[in-house]
């Protein structure tokens, strides 16, 4: 009996994960995003969900097309003809630590729990985390045209009264038969098993002349700024409802781009794949060109983070995580450290191994992503290295927001010669 409260209990955990997130090669969709550009208090830049600022209860927001009870309209013509099936992507930000169990219903269904990500440790809410969730939603739950609606809720119970996270947009992904879509195509400049050079000429066979945009990506293992602590995987994600941190974009012919790989971490069985988006809007994931390695004359190592706190908000202490240098720093060449934030302007510095490496940057109240080179090498020692960030002080004798540091933390790059 106790084995299968077990086994139960796993498989109800696999279930509350988001296994998949992306499409896959071969897949033709559409990508309607909205955007809240109507929120009148917060000045379009995102949309308040639970406690005293929810945006049900604040009068101001979505003046123009919110419904008394919550729901909102999506306000775009969504295309269910050949449809196959159709997901939801949320630009979620954990924002308030406790807060359980982000909901959407659509069309006034009942509501779709949004997944965990599958990287993060349990409970989710725990940790601060900027990522992406997606829910399937069911094709009968949709209308054909302009009159879709949807409403979010999260769990009114959290520890200090003030349940909170901020959706900065979403993704309706549809997915089609992929026979309706005409401009297949293939990567050119690159063959299996290739060797990626360092500025790697990536373009198309044959580009027809109805296609709008090419978004090139790759499947490698690389940074994180997906937010999900899965670090290979095809690395691409979106703010305000604009794709970040993929390759690059074609939008002229012969729709081509020039990937810089000097700082992808060394490894084999790199894939690149191209999503074409056609003057229609339809968008076909081509098939991926496969099995490519890095040949260079210098090595680029990814340190991941491991033992990363909760609650990671510099107002509340100094916070620390590790990571593992593999390599004697007397060889390192170059270094740099990246993670993603929420109202960076209060941070009060990092330090690697308790010497200051970066003090702060960028804007109060908002998302940001950081790429920053470490200018005095000694810091780095082989092995185990700490990095922390200093506690934010009072401002006028009052407590700021602190620099929030998002899941899965501080990674670094390290550079050296062969």
């Amino acid at each position: 009996m106790e084995m299968n409260k077990i086994i139960s209990f796993l498989l109800l955990s696999l279930i509350s994960f988001h296994l998949s997130g992306q499409p896959k090669p071969g897949d033709v969709f559409r990508e309607y995003i909205w955007l809240p550009n109507q929120a009148v208090e917060e000045g379009g830049k995102f949309l308040r969900v639970g406690g005293r600022l929810d945006y049900k209860t604040n009068t101001g927001h979505f003046p123009a097309n919110r419904h008394d009870d919550g729901h909102v309209l999506f306000g775009q013509y969504i295309k269910l003809n050949h449809a196959i099936r159709a997901e939801l992507v949320v630009e979620k930000l954990g924002s308030h630590d406790d807060t359980k169990n982000l909901r959407v219903s659509i069309n006034r269904n009942p509501s779709i729990r949004m997944p965990n990500a599958r990287g993060i440790p349990i409970p989710e809410s725990d940790y601060m985390h900027h990522n992406y969730p997606i829910a399937d939603i069911p094709l009968d739950q949709l209308n054909e045209g302009w009159e879709n609606t949807f409403r979010f809720d999260v769990d009114t119970a959290q520890r200090w009264n003030w349940p909170q996270n901020i959706i900065y947009g979403l993704i309706l992904r549809i997915y089609y038969d992929t026979e309706i879509a005409d401009f297949k195509t293939n990567i050119t400049g690159i063959e299996d098993g290739s060797d990626l050079v360092e500025h790697q000429m990536i373009g198309l066979e044959n580009p027809k002349l109805n296609i709008r945009q090419v978004e090139y990506i790759g499947f490698y293992d690389g940074l994180n700024y997906e937010g999900d602590g899965i670090y290979k995987q095809w690395h691409y994600h979106y703010f305000r409802g604009r794709m970040t941190h993929h390759i690059g974009n074609a939008d002229m012919y012969p729709y081509q781009v020039i990937w810089d790989t000097s700082w992808v971490p060394d490894q084999e069985q790199i894939k690149i794949s191209a999503r074409i988006v056609s003057n229609s809007g339809l968008i076909y994931f081509t098939d991926p060109v496969e099995r490519l390695k890095l040949k260079r004359n210098y090595i680029v190592e990814l340190c991941k983070p491991f033992d990363q706190p909760k609650n990671w908000v510099t107002r509340e202490d100094e916070f620390e995580s590790k990571i593992k240098v593999n390599v004697d720093p007397s060889r390192i060449e170059e270094a740099r450290i990246y993670w993603t934030s929420w109202s960076p302007c209060y941070a009060n510095g990092i330090y690697i191994n308790d010497v200051k490496v970066f003090d702060e940057e960028g804007p109060c109240y908002e998302y940001m992503s950081h790429d920053i080179k470490i200018e005095d090498l000694s810091v780095i020692n082989q092995g185990i290295n700490i990095i922390k960030t200093g506690k934010e002080p009072l401002h006028d004798g009052q407590m700021v927001h602190g620099m929030e540091v998002q899941w899965p933390g501080i990674m670094m790059k390290v550079k050296y010669s062969r």
